[in-house]
């Protein structure tokens, strides 16, 4: 039986922990501006567009003379193509570009050679050949980025002996291909279908290659598996490979891998291999885009309630919003919420602000941001559109001041940067990024392009190999979730069960690999981006180390450092961690860092034998 003493005691402590949790919840409500963008002043920079690196522009005796690393690109131009890619890479790398239509236009100079020779293989004539051979001489390394005409290989034992190659065979299909580790992030991968529905659902590579059997002295990054599975590795279709003639080193690429933006990251795993230790910036940054969400109009009313029984609004806060939320969680990732007040402009479904409360107080308790959405259902203008979103944003969004906007369609994102729309945007996030278009890039003086790496919802072997070179290259991505689909599903895939189940499985396992780089939302991840494309950089060897000046410095900057044998790693100017096994993720803090490490172990070398 209780005494009154130790009733009156319970009875106090009780109200004395529901006035606690009650002040709380009250004092939250009270100290958390839910309708203010928190990012707006955390993520100010001074770059724009006009402290921008670029590898181009600059004249032949300005690069040869400047002692900063160059490259040649031999082939018709860097505007499209594996030019193109090759530029893009030299900018974001910080390194100086030569471009020359054919190897005759081409001359080196001994006393400053090129850190590598990215040469169009498909444009190789037998004449060429002593030119290549010239080249090695002068111990410049040369990147085949797709190879010769078969013909031309068969015809040339000299050619097939630059190249590495011992046997030609005919072309074969492959039955998959295989990524070894320690090239790529992200580490080994076989691209092999199990069974006929992976194979719908994953296989995009081209599985139709010439043969190439390569000899000793070669070393193998990706190679093709075949349906006879006797067949010695050594004997197997090789991908991409590596040929040592003394101290150079050349370079093949079996295929067009070179040809969209993957090819970055090849190219960046390639310097790797010609160092000792390579090391460059990268942005540092895991985006997670959620665009057209959530809709506040209760559009295709009879499809939704056909399919889910309630109207729009509330499948989109009840059933959607928690697997969003609870994908965001396990994933370690913060959301970038792209907004669409309504889709359909011509029905009588007027949106409504009632959820938008709801939505701002959870997203400010993630530490996640909004954006607004310049996608419709039809070919309304773009600044119709704005008009009738910003009204209904005046009336509900509060103080939040909207920083970035998304769209599927690229030449809305232009035409918002030439014409304004009242907000002060300054982020694009492009969702249907074509893969040769710049990753990242600026729209005008001030407004910076964020492609989309995925979209989340299907990763097939060609997205896999995307994903690990875009990380490799830039220690950035960008996975864009577009939800239309599920407000305007058009197939049993858009239903929400279905739709959810791919996400959450894509999301919760290809980026695993990455986790060491940064999740952030879309204007920090911009912040980011200025920085990287702004700041240059100069390397100075030291005993048993590295010296970074960093010009163009603001606060932070990123740097990959990839050891191939270096161990004991310490670096003063900043702080570093592991990515993976040799690999280090170094944060700058000041705009001179010194990476130090112990004597590292002996080189591995690769022999193929008969």
């Amino acid at each position: 039986m209780v005494s009154r003493r130790n009733y009156i005691t319970i009875t106090i402590m009780v109200l004395i922990l529901l006035f606690m949790f009650q002040f709380i919840g009250v004092m939250k409500e009270a100290l958390n501006e839910y309708g203010t963008n928190e990012y707006v002043e955390t993520t100010v920079t001074g770059f724009n567009e006009d402290d921008m690196y670029t590898s181009e522009g600059k004249k032949d005796s300005e690069i040869l003379s400047s002692g900063k690393e160059y490259i040649i690109y031999i082939g018709d131009s860097v505007k499209m193509g594996t030019g193109k890619i090759v530029a893009w890479w030299c900018t974001y790398s910080k390194r100086n570009l030569l471009h020359y239509q054919s190897l005759n236009e081409c001359h080196i100079k001994v006393t400053n050679p090129p850190k590598a020779l990215v040469l169009d293989g498909s444009m190789l004539g037998a004449s060429d050949i002593g030119t290549i051979d010239d080249l090695l001489e002068q111990k410049v390394n040369i990147i085949f980025a797709g190879m010769p005409e078969k013909k031309l290989i068969t015809q040339n034992e000299r050619l097939k002996k630059i190249l590495g190659i011992r046997t030609v065979a005919n072309n074969v299909k492959l039955t998959g291909m295989h990524l070894f580790g320690g090239f790529l992030l992200g580490g080994e991968a076989i691209y092999e279908p199990a069974d006929k529905k992976e194979e719908e659902k994953r296989q995009d590579l081209d599985f139709i290659v010439p043969w190439y059997i390569i000899g000793e002295g070669t070393k193998t990054y990706m190679m093709g598996l075949v349906e006879d599975k006797k067949i010695k590795n050594e004997q197997l279709p090789a991908i991409i490979w590596r040929n040592n003639i003394k101290d150079t080193h050349v370079f093949c690429i079996n295929g067009d891998y070179l040809h969209d933006m993957q090819g970055m990251g090849i190219l960046t795993a390639v310097m790797s291999e010609i160092s000792d230790y390579e090391i460059y910036p990268v942005v540092n940054a895991r985006n997670l885009v959620i665009a057209n969400y959530p809709e506040f109009a209760n559009e295709n009313s009879e499809e939704i309630n056909r399919l889910y029984s309630q109207p729009l609004e509330q499948v989109l806060r009840d059933i959607v919003w928690p697997v969003i939320a609870s994908m965001a969680n396990k994933s370690g990732n913060r959301l970038s919420i792209m907004m669409a007040p309504q889709f359909d402009y011509t029905d009588e479904d007027e949106p409504y602000g009632e959820y938008v409360p709801f939505y701002f107080k959870l997203l400010k308790e993630m530490y996640s941001e909004a954006g607004i959405s310049l996608d419709c259902n039809h070919s309304m203008s773009l600044n119709s559109k704005l008009d009738y979103d910003r009204n209904f944003w005046i009336g509900n969004a509060l103080d939040y001041e909207f920083k970035a906007a998304y769209s599927n369609n690229l030449i809305r994102i232009y035409g918002l940067a030439a014409v304004g729309c009242g907000y002060d945007i300054n982020t694009f996030v492009y969702g249907s990024r074509r893969k040769t278009d710049e990753i990242i890039t600026y729209v005008n003086d001030d407004m910076v392009l964020q492609g989309g790496t995925s979209n989340g919802i299907r990763h097939t072997y060609t997205d896999d190999i995307m994903l690990k070179s875009i990380e490799t290259a830039l220690g950035y991505s960008n996975t864009v979730i577009d939800l239309k689909r599920v407000s305007y599903p058009t197939s049993e895939e858009d239903y929400w069960e279905n739709y959810s189940k791919e996400m959450t499985a894509i999301i919760g396992t290809y980026w695993k690999a990455f986790d060491s780089f940064d999740a952030t939302v879309v204007s920090e991840s911009s912040q980011r981006i200025r920085r990287f494309l702004s700041a240059d950089f100069t390397k100075k060897p030291v005993e048993n180390g590295v010296d970074i000046d960093i010009s163009n410095f603001e606060e932070k900057l990123w740097f990959i450092f990839k050891t191939n044998g270096q161990k004991d790693i310490s670096v003063q100017g900043g702080t570093f961690k592991e990515v993976e096994k040799g690999v280090y993720l170094i944060e700058a803090s000041e705009s001179h860092v010194e990476i130090k490490w112990q004597d590292k172990d002996s080189k591995e070398i690769y022999y193929y034998g008969d």
